[in-house]
């Protein structure tokens, strides 16, 4: 569910609800009751929420990321609720590489 993804988008980027909400610019009560699935954020503070994470709109929408393993596989995660996630692909080692340079690319190799 929605709230779910956001907890976790909150968490993998070690923010705490009043970070965000400061971030997005509403209250850390909606944070909390976004996250508990009692209420959904309007298309606005949608917008926001995945500036903040850095993410697309869909991605947060979806429940979409991708993580990488200690290994350093790239995996394509779906949220699941509950604090789990589904591993729903994994990127090939040449597919990564231009993921990489494309990146490089458009932010400098810093």
């Amino acid at each position: 569910m929605l709230g779910d993804t956001i907890r976790m988008f909150r968490l993998e980027r070690n923010l705490s609800p009043e970070d965000l909400a400061e971030a997005v610019d509403i209250s850390p009560m909606a944070i909390h009751y976004y996250e508990e699935n009692k209420w959904r954020p309007g298309t606005d503070v949608l917008v926001r929420l995945a500036s903040a994470f850095k993410v697309s709109l869909t991605e947060l929408v979806e429940g979409c990321s991708i993580l990488y393993t200690e290994k350093g596989e790239m995996l394509i995660v779906r949220n699941i609720g509950g604090n789990h996630i589904k591993v729903v692909g994994r990127v090939s080692e040449e597919l990564q590489e231009i993921y990489r340079k494309e990146v490089e690319a458009l932010c400098g190799n810093k």
